[in-house]
């Protein structure tokens, strides 16, 4: 885990998608730092999992919501706007490999920008409450570092005239990016004291990821392949406990500048620090855009007047 990390001890973290992958890396991390993490998925039976190798499983919870399922995205939530305190919401599950052919998903709009994005805020939304009540709390966005390649057209942003696979990915993660900049802007101009900060994981492979018993078991072929890959290609790729690390220190920096974007220091790779964002994700106007089209597509808007 990042070597500037601050201890977490009774800070409460929820983080989508801790059942595999990248996800279930960040709340092992969180969870080493002495936080109680609420670990999100869609099978229960795999979240326990989870949770029992997670450090102190006793602290931790398990709350099902399937991104895909919009009434399970809001049941989540509603259970997490009642909590007394939300230190953090780590935006982490989603789509990486689009179908081939598109079709639709949450809110009625493609799938995977639906699964990756527009669930995602329709669960940020809810939970705000917590977040509110909680002093310095933080929402953390998981980006990528494609959207540094692929260019952004907010004429088809939902992919309509045009499916590619890869551009579809691609836009739902402009989509994060651009609306977790915007989310930064207004809770800032509001006086809340919630922070949004954007992330990027760079760039990881199951054949480097270490084992975790039913989480992520590698194959013995696996294995003797991370064993030649590792060396030979530790400067573009890393296993995925690597990955979760920009999530951590988002979490976990004592200290952030506004509209502060962390990721790899080699971009695919490396120790994370604050790095340059890519330059359409600041855009104030494409920010704008994202947010009204999100709230347009949630039919609610996000952030509620405050008293």
């Amino acid at each position: 885990m990042p070597k500037s990390a601050d201890r977490l001890d009774s800070r409460v973290i929820a983080v989508t998608g801790a059942t595999s992958g990248v996800g279930y890396f960040i709340a092992e991390q969180l969870a080493e730092l002495g936080a109680a993490v609420i670990v999100i998925g869609r099978s229960a039976t795999r979240a326990l999992a989870a949770v029992e190798l997670l450090p102190h499983p006793h602290r931790h919870r398990v709350l099902v919501a399937d991104l895909d399922d919009v009434d399970t995205v809001r049941s989540a939530g509603g259970r997490l706007a009642e909590l007394d305190r939300l230190d953090g919401l780590v935006l982490n599950a989603g789509v990486v490999s689009p179908d081939r052919m598109r079709r639709s998903g949450p809110f009625g709009v493609e799938h995977t920008m639906g699964v990756n994005h527009l669930a995602h805020a329709e669960l940020l939304r809810l939970a705000l409450p917590a977040l509110e009540r909680t002093p310095a709390a933080r929402v953390i966005h998981l980006g990528s570092f494609v959207t540094e390649k692929y260019p952004f057209d907010p004429t088809d942003w939902l992919s309509v005239r045009d499916y590619r696979p890869r551009i579809a990915y691609t836009n739902s993660k402009h989509a994060v990016q651009l609306f977790g900049f915007e989310l930064a802007r207004r809770l800032e101009d509001r006086g809340h004291s919630t922070r949004s900060i954007v992330v990027h994981p760079g760039a990881a492979i199951d054949a480097l990821t270490v084992d975790r018993p039913g989480i992520h078991q590698r194959s013995a072929l696996q294995r003797a392949a991370g064993a030649v890959l590792g060396p030979l290609f530790s400067r573009i790729v890393a296993g995925k406990q690597h990955a979760a690390q920009s999530a951590v220190l988002a979490v976990t920096a004592p200290a952030l500048p506004s509209m502060a974007y962390i990721g790899p220091e080699r971009r695919e790779v490396g120790i994370p620090r604050i790095v340059p964002a890519p330059p359409i994700s600041l855009d104030p106007e494409l920010g704008a855009f994202i947010w009204d089209e999100t709230e347009r597509l949630l039919g609610r808007p996000i952030l509620t007047a405050r008293d």
